[in-house]
């Protein structure tokens, strides 16, 4: 598991770029306006060459209650509470109960720090513009749905009387 946490010491803000490509490196590169030097099309599109490829993008905003972070790894780890049952109140009937909480190891939460948001992404394409159906554009539609449909909707998440339905109204 990850937790988050925030280590920016200034706002900045980034644009994520989706590549149609893979690129065997992980690491810093001096990026230069030789190598990447996106434009803007009179369409609102945007056009840039990579490689001597010229690729088109088109830019995906998140909904305004959605942010992106730009995470860094750590190897740091959130401190893990131990339970000893020994210490709590068990009566004879739940040997079986203690037995089985301590074969559970928790699983060490390692600790990403952010170092930047961001509120929309371009996806490039090979001399055209992803479509609509484009296997990125639709995966982070599909993301959104799942997490509204799993937390609720981001609009009642912040209202904290709307999460608070009494047995009557949630029958009906």
């Amino acid at each position: 598991m990850l937790a988050l946490r925030d280590a920016r010491q200034q706002q900045q803000q980034y644009i994520p770029n989706v590549l149609p490509c893979r690129i065997h490196h992980n690491g810093p590169t001096k990026i230069t306006k030789r190598l990447w030097s996106p434009t803007t099309e009179a369409d609102g599109s945007k056009a840039s060459y990579f490689r001597g490829r010229k690729l088109r993008g088109r830019t995906i905003r998140l909904p305004s209650a959605y942010y992106g972070v730009l995470a860094k790894s750590t190897e740091k780890h959130v401190p893990q509470a131990v339970l000893n049952p020994r210490d709590s109140t068990f009566d004879d009937g739940d040997e079986d109960l203690v037995e089985s909480e301590e074969e559970e190891v928790p699983e060490p939460v390692k600790i990403m720090d952010t170092v930047s948001t961001f509120d929309e992404i371009v996806v490039w394409g090979h001399d055209q513009l992803p479509a609509a159906d484009d296997t990125f554009v639709r995966g982070v539609e599909e993301w959104m749905a799942f997490a509204e449909a799993i937390h609720g909707s981001p609009a009642s998440s912040t209202d904290p009387a709307s999460n608070h339905k009494t047995e009557k109204e949630n029958s009906s």
